[in-house]
């Protein structure tokens, strides 16, 4: 069995892919797992020397369990890497070291988010971490949109270095993607999706697990209110005014934009069911 493989999931990153596996170099194999791209992106995968594997889109949940099952036999640790970001050289020494260990079974990575040539490292940013490393036999994501693994049984820690999040994609792209992020997260919440599953998952202990708290005191909140709050913190509790405009800029974005888009998708797939219910 093999220490490490690099995942990345692609969906037309033509003008992402190449650098990301440049980041990651001979440090370790890469498998792409593509979702059937219509640009350049598979040819750029075999010509980085990236094991290629083609599936149909579900949701990123299902589609990380896949690509962990296509390593699973084959290799200990899984470095999950979206294609829009980017290994540094700290980030790899930091990384190497954790390997060789058998008390962790998971790690938690954080950013530095590069908005229109501007590092982003306050606001959300300045506490924003994933599980990335995982070792493969102990991992399974859950939830299909902003999916998680349910890391209560593991053995966490979190790393000092971050990945960098640089898209060469134009900022519009950013914009569509969260369009159909809203859409999706505004199903959930009508369906009642992360209702049902209530505190299953909640716990003090990880990050993953407190997520869980948080997101069921947030829907817990009135609609139209709740962006409002989640801007005022990014914006005053967690410092995004330190990263001056940028960092005021991208916190409406994500932070009352994209909150906001979700409410009111809400309010539209509520009417748009009872007009259909008669």
């Amino acid at each position: 069995m093999q220490e490490l493989v690099v995942i990345i999931l692609t969906l037309n990153e033509e003008p992402n892919l190449a650098a990301a596996l440049a980041s990651v170099g001979r440090r370790a194999p890469v498998l792409v797992l593509d979702s059937g791209s219509t640009d350049a992106t598979a040819a750029i995968a075999r010509e980085g020397g990236a094991e290629l594997h083609v599936r149909k889109f579900d949701d990123y949940a299902t589609q990380r369990n896949h690509a962990l099952d296509l390593v699973r036999e084959r290799y200990r640790w899984a470095l999950f890497l979206d294609a829009d970001e980017r290994m540094t050289p700290a980030l790899w020494d930091e990384i190497e070291g954790v390997l060789p260990r058998d008390d962790v079974d998971g790690v938690y990575i954080g950013w530095v988010f590069e908005v229109l040539g501007h590092d982003l490292r306050h606001g959300s940013f300045g506490i924003a971490s994933n599980l990335r490393l995982m070792k493969t036999a102990a991992a399974r994501f859950g939830r299909a949109t902003h999916e998680r693994v349910d890391d209560r049984q593991m053995r966490v820690m979190r790393l000092e270095h971050k990945i960098r999040h640089a898209d060469a994609k134009p900022l519009a792209e950013w914009f569509r993607k969260h369009v159909k992020y809203a859409e999706w997260e505004a199903r959930h919440y009508v369906e009642g999706t992360d209702l049902q599953r209530g505190l299953e998952g909640f716990s003090l202990r990880t990050k993953a697990g407190r997520t869980v708290g948080v997101r069921w005191v947030y829907n817990k909140l009135p609609l139209f209110v709740r962006p409002f709050l989640h801007f005022s913190r990014s914006v005053v509790l967690l410092g995004a005014w330190r990263d001056g405009l940028p960092g005021l800029m991208y916190a409406g974005m994500q932070s009352l934009w994209y909150p906001m888009m979700i409410d009111l998708f809400i309010v539209e797939e509520r009417r748009r069911r009872r007009l259909r219910a008669g």
